[in-house]
């Protein structure tokens, strides 16, 4: 199996994120790459923060993400197609619907090394690392994640609110 580069990584994703059926090519890309979590874990800097842009333009967004034990993210959506990938520890995925007055739990998927999900750009989850260690990924959304009006959602009641860091620090829950 060839050994991970990040930046060809991202240069495949560009190009698959360009093409008529991204959501698809994206798929293979990510599935492909994720086939070897331990080439990417040892490829893959150790970054400081949480979670980094390794690429963004008008058609794909291209983020690290780390999971930290006891933080889980409030219920949000992305508004775009969103593929998620882990190559180290492992992350709960809660699926939610909305219905008149709450918020109600739907499912959750344990992903782990080498898996890949896909969200539709109306999903709502919410994520925690799993097993009480860091879980971290690579996160590919098909379009300018930084520009796009996202919601979180009260965990109780399912309202929308604007996704800004004060309501995702205000939402967010810490615990065991």
């Amino acid at each position: 199996m060839p050994h991970f580069d990040l930046d060809r990584f991202v240069q495949q994703l560009c190009e698959a994120a360009g093409e008529e059926e991204a959501v698809k090519k994206v798929r293979e890309v990510m599935t492909g790459a994720f086939r070897d979590p331990g080439s990417i874990k040892s490829a893959m800097p150790e970054y400081e923060n949480d979670d980094e842009i390794l690429f963004e333009d008008e058609t794909v967004s291209i983020w690290f993400v780390r999971f930290m034990p006891g933080l889980h993210l409030p219920p949000h959506d992305h508004q775009t197609t969103a593929m998620i990938g882990v190559y180290d520890g492992a992350e709960n995925n809660h699926f939610y619907l909305r219905e008149p007055g709450r918020l109600v739990h739907k499912s959750t998927r344990r992903v782990g090394p080498g898996d890949v999900i896909s969200l539709k750009p109306d999903g709502i989850h919410s994520v925690e690392a799993a097993d009480g260690k860091p879980s971290r990924g690579i996160h590919v959304y098909l379009a300018k994640l930084t520009q796009i009006e996202r919601s979180l959602f009260d965990w109780d009641s399912g309202e929308p609110r604007p996704f800004t860091d004060d309501n995702y620090y205000a939402m967010k829950r810490i615990g065991p």
